[in-house]
């Protein structure tokens, strides 16, 4: 029974001097402040979800890295963020796609229902018209009809599907659709095919461009 107890006690005095030994280094560590709004509290790889708008799934949302932040005062997701891209199709009642956008980063700040796409943004409604700018704005808040739901005040170039372009040197304003849309400091070209015959028959060609 004596090498029990002895064998106890040296037990119970090597628990307390480790005790003590941890107690002292935990008092030594540093400590280091966490920002909780610079760390996400959701981290999601090889995202794709279904967004509902009224009850109806009108848009699928697809992104390599999906990071939601939240913030203390109110508890609830103040902004996501899509670092590494993110492409957004539109639907219509039926499934059909209606438009589709691509950007090199974006952001949803949830409480304004304001999305910010940045970086070689490509826009397209349903007529096959894209449009082209560094940073757009997409308000899901704003009424369908509206003609702020989608905006930008940077360079914007439109091309239609026959090929025509535009430039909104100050940006445009679009409803849902992207379609009407407004251009400011519109800069516009045209691309006109003519066949040898129509240049020898225009008379206010240059002498250059007729046949002999």
């Amino acid at each position: 029974m004596v090498p029990q107890t002895k064998g106890a006690v040296i037990f119970l005095l090597v628990g307390c001097i480790v005790t003590i030994s941890c107690s002292n280094n935990k008092k030594n560590m540093p400590l280091i402040p966490v920002d909780v709004q610079a760390i996400p509290m959701v981290h999601t790889e090889d995202a794709s979800s279904l967004v509902s708008d009224s009850g109806f799934t009108r848009y699928r949302m697809k992104a390599k890295v999906w990071d939601m932040y939240l913030t203390d005062s109110t508890k609830r997701y103040s902004y996501w963020h899509f670092p590494k891209g993110i492409y957004v199709e539109q639907f219509d009642s039926l499934f059909h796609v209606t438009g589709s956008i691509v950007a090199d980063t974006a952001y949803y700040f949830e409480k304004n229902g304001l999305w910010q796409a940045i970086g070689n943004v490509v826009a397209k409604n349903i007529d096959g018209t894209t449009f082209e700018t560094p940073e757009l704005f997409w308000d899901s808040k704003a009424p369908a009809n509206s003609t702020n739901v989608f905006y930008t005040h940077q360079k914007v170039k439109i091309t239609s599907s026959d090929g025509s372009f535009q430039y909104g040197n100050n940006g445009f304003r679009a409803n849902q659709s992207l379609n009407p849309y407004f251009l400011f400091s519109v800069k516009a070209e045209i691309n006109v095919e003519e066949s040898p015959d129509s240049l020898r028959q225009n008379p206010n060609r240059p002498d250059s461009l007729r046949s002999p």
